[in-house]
């Protein structure tokens, strides 16, 4: 009896013993098995920072989980790296902070725990079954030369970011915007209006006005100075627009940023210099002897007899003096757009943002000549307003300036 109760006993132990060893007989590899969490950021943005506190709060919390952070703007390794990754994953729009698990690729952050969830995920799939490193991959022979930086310790700031796509609101003309988002309209508005009150602009509108009120024809008035308004909007469009898309295919360089932040100081200060030496606020960029060629063309087109030879040759007249008069203002839409890419945001709702700083910068060109049709006289802007408007451009645009070499996080809207 008390054999039997000692090797019950020992059968006992025994099971204790191999049956925890045989059910994790995969345990060893699992409990070795790494995965390297890679994180493609660059300085001043802080859904990068928000993507890193997430990761190293998952790295202290298992072991297992390596970080790294490649920095982009200090090495043409990681600039390559991170092109190679795009490429690879079929991202047609480079925008950082890029996250790659294994094979799994996460573009931008999401609060609210959606990113941390997508990345918990995609880790378990990695330590559960064995994954491939991509990043190890392609990087090759070449990886030791990547700049990067294993993270530490998780960081100690409690301020999270907003999610990059937050909840939805609606507003007019916008439409459906992120709720982040709501302070860059406000931005958009101060800098198309700095940029509309332009005196090589105000000039050339005065004097059309004048010319289509020597006209019997009132829908001829309305429909060549309509013309004159769109075809200004329209080019103006598409420069930014253009401009907008050279920053986006450079993608994340730092020398850009820091360029453009220049650019906005030297016209920062320029308008100031204006505003203090220029009373009279007059434009330089068009010489005398250019100003009155233009007048001659405005003349000979209100006066054809052809109506769509008229409509043809305001739209090309339009286009061509608001190119040279751009040259007055160049800086401001150069800057708007940088701090739009500072700011990411789907297609869409980047052209949203410039279609809202076409109608605030064509806002008082408009007022100007509707109050002019309907009161059959011309009445625009004293010197007054252009040399204010160049003071608190001035002041804007050197703050900005300041804000995007020094702070560029602050530019980058929640």
């Amino acid at each position: 009896m008390v054999q039997r109760t000692v090797l019950a006993f020992l059968f006992f132990l025994g099971g204790l013993v191999l049956v925890p060893a045989l059910l994790s007989a995969d345990a060893p590899a699992g409990e070795s098995r790494t995965v390297t969490a890679y994180v493609f950021w660059q300085k001043g943005c802080p859904y990068c920072a928000s993507a890193k506190v997430e990761l190293e709060r998952i790295s202290s919390v298992q072991s297992s989980v390596i970080v790294e952070a490649i920095e982009l703007g200090t090495s043409s390794a990681n600039e390559e790296m991170y092109e190679t990754a795009l490429d690879y994953f079929g991202f047609e729009q480079a925008a950082v902070p890029l996250v790659i698990i294994g094979d799994q690729p996460f573009l931008g952050f999401a609060s609210q725990g959606r990113s941390a969830t997508a990345y918990e995920a995609a880790i378990a799939k990695c330590l559960n079954s064995k994954c491939r490193d991509v990043i190890a991959e392609l990087s090759g022979s070449q990886r030791g030369n990547l700049a990067k930086a294993k993270t530490g310790n998780p960081s100690s700031s409690t301020n999270v970011t907003p999610a990059l796509i937050p909840e939805v609101v609606s507003l007019p003309f916008l439409g459906p915007i992120q709720t982040r988002d709501l302070s860059l309209p406000m931005l958009t508005v101060v800098l198309a209006g700095v940029d509309g009150f332009n005196p090589c602009a105000m000039w050339v509108l005065v004097f059309l006005i004048g010319l289509l009120l020597g006209l019997d024809d009132q829908r001829r008035m309305w429909l060549l100075g309509g013309v004159f308004l769109t075809a200004t909007a329209v080019m103006y469009f598409a420069v930014m627009a253009a401009w907008l898309n050279l920053v986006l295919i450079l993608g994340a360089v730092v020398w850009l940023r820091l360029a453009i932040g220049a650019l906005a100081v030297g016209v920062g200060f320029y308008f100031l210099r204006e505003y203090w030496t220029k009373p009279e606020a007059a434009c330089k960029v068009v010489n005398p002897g250019r100003r009155r060629k233009m007048m001659d063309a405005f003349r000979l087109i209100a006066q054809q007899d052809n109506l769509v030879w008229a409509v043809l040759g305001m739209m090309a007249l339009a286009v061509g003096v608001n190119l040279i008069e751009l040259l007055c203002s160049a800086g401001v839409p150069a800057v708007y757009t940088q701090i739009l890419t500072l700011n990411d945001l789907p297609p869409a709702t980047y052209y949203s943002y410039i279609c809202l700083y076409i109608a605030v910068f064509m806002l008082d060109d408009i007022a100007i000549f509707a109050t002019a049709m309907f009161a059959l006289r011309v009445s625009g802007l004293t010197g007054s307003y252009a040399r204010y408007s160049h003071l608190i451009g001035g002041v804007v645009l050197t703050a900005i300036g300041a804000v995007m070499l020094l702070r560029p996080e602050l530019l980058s809207f929640g």
